[in-house]
């Protein structure tokens, strides 16, 4: 049973045991792929190439343009600061297990891979002469997400070590963005990909809703109720019908005329018509 969407719950859950989870694996190869970067430009710099590895991997217009689509994946392989790094491996510890623990490893990596995607070609129209790098839009996606299927779940933690801090996961959320938005108006830092950041997190809200999770959009509930509607109108035999929906718009006929009527209720004249058609077929 999904959790309610005002089912407040007091922490996140601890991470049991088992087989190892898609969400410990792609921590594991973010920090591993970190402490190679590090290496890889340690090495590199006594030859004067320590801006190779950005070369290769790191998202930019230039590069796109050039045919290296191959960026829009790899400048997930690269942090700008272990600052980064650290900020992303929380979110997505925390956020990540719960998600993958409900909609499965494949819906998962699903939301990951696509926030990568999407947020690398976000940054890449929306500022094309910076360089992007990090997995900072793919953990996006995913923190969205879970806040989309819990909302009133608390994340608790302490700041620098010290300071507790208990923020319900709709408020992490939200938050977040409104630090994107602040990054992309200041550009500051450009390497992080802020517009990458908010179209991630539209995919994460987008693919949580797609799979049932949060309040229906408007238009989804339009068209249930208009489904719902139609069913019913089906069930009910020439009676019921000529009794519910027919006589109110015979009156209204009588009293402001045929030109008064709406769309709608011209669509059900002409389904009583095939309704009665239909009976004087059968008998």
């Amino acid at each position: 049973m999904r959790p309610s969407r005002r089912q407040a719950q007091p922490s996140l859950r601890r991470w049991t045991g088992g087989r190892l989870s898609a969400t410990a694996l792609l921590v594991a190869l973010s920090v591993g792929g970190y402490v190679a970067q590090i290496l890889l430009e340690y090495a590199l710099i006594d030859h004067g190439q320590d801006a190779l590895l950005r070369r290769w991997f790191a998202l930019d217009g230039a590069s796109i343009a050039a045919g290296e689509y191959w960026k829009f994946i790899s400048y997930a392989l690269l942090h700008f600061h272990p600052l980064q790094l650290a900020a992303n491996m929380l979110l997505l510890f925390f956020a990540g297990r719960e998600v993958e623990s409900i909609v499965g490893w494949r819906h998962f990596i699903s939301i990951y891979l696509g926030g990568l995607v999407l947020g690398g070609l976000a940054s890449f129209f929306a500022l094309p002469e910076l360089s992007t790098i990090g997995t900072t839009a793919a953990v996006t996606a995913v923190v969205i997400a879970f806040a989309t299927i819990l909302p009133e779940l608390e994340v608790s933690t302490n700041v620098f070590y010290v300071l507790p801090l208990r923020l319900r996961a709709k408020w992490l959320a939200v938050s977040l963005l409104a630090v994107a938005g602040v990054m992309w108006a200041t550009r500051t830092p450009p390497e992080i990909g802020a517009p990458g950041i908010l179209a991630a997190g539209v995919l994460g809200w987008f693919y949580a809703k797609q799979l049932g999770f949060g309040n229906p959009l408007a238009i989804q509930r339009y068209i249930f109720d208009r489904r719902a509607r139609a069913a019913r109108l089906d069930r009910m035999s020439p009676e019921q019908f000529m009794s519910t929906e027919i006589d109110p718009i015979l009156d209204k006929i009588s009293s402001e005329g045929l030109r008064s009527l709406s769309r709608a209720e011209r669509k059900i004249l002409a389904l009583a018509r095939d309704k009665m058609a239909a009976r004087t077929e059968q008998r």
